[in-house]
């Protein structure tokens, strides 16, 4: 069972990519994710594909890890962080907490957008789909490449250095590996393709 299945995870702000984030996470761990947003519309889309509806307030004080994606700074007060949590503050410039206060105030790990993006996932992914002719994109593809990322991480580190080739190779034969596992795959691609460096 991959990390993260046992966890309560919540998605503040559920515009394009909330929504695919909590989607993407309902995907693969197979849990529920409680949304909060400040329309109705955008909670009842989370809750028609399996999501809880929240509000800002239960996911900080319910969640084990709690993303954020609403381009409001500050919106998270350090009051709000719980103990040991996990913060994901992925707002551009200036995230919904500062990783910093997060930390301080008593999470476990705080990110911002700024270091945590999809620099890591779509040269790999891209790869991997073109190579293998894939006919579609499902959400097994990123659950894919969401575990080449995570075994491609240093230990003791949150994400590896997204500059480094071997990652994106990674990602491109785990997402060409989960094309043809998916029968989406329009090309063979034989032994090597997997093995070379």
């Amino acid at each position: 069972m991959p990390p993260g299945r046992q966890l309560l995870i919540g998605q503040i702000g559920l515009g394009a990519a909330g929504l695919a984030i909590a989607r993407s996470i309902m995907h693969y761990t197979g849990n529920a994710v409680l949304g909060a947003d400040r329309l109705t519309e955008p909670i009842e889309r989370l809750v028609a594909i399996g999501g809880k509806a929240s509000d800002i307030e239960e996911v900080c004080a319910k969640c084990d890890v709690v993303i954020a994606t609403t381009g409001q700074p500050a919106l998270i007060e350090p009051s709000m962080v719980r103990p040991g949590q996990i913060i994901f503050a992925l707002s551009n410039p200036r995230p919904e907490i500062d990783a910093t206060l997060a930390i301080e105030a008593g999470a476990r790990i705080a990110e911002g957008g700024a270091a945590i993006n999809n620099l890591l996932c779509y040269p790999g992914a891209c790869r991997g789909l073109l190579d293998a002719g894939a006919k579609s994109a499902p959400q097994a593809i990123f659950g894919a490449a969401s575990e080449a990322i995570v075994a491609a991480t240093p230990d003791g580190q949150l994400l590896p250095n997204p500059l480094e080739k071997r990652v994106h190779r990674a990602v491109a034969r785990a997402v060409a590996r989960a094309s043809l596992d998916a029968s989406i795959a329009t090309r063979e691609l034989d032994v090597d393709y997997f093995t070379e460096e």
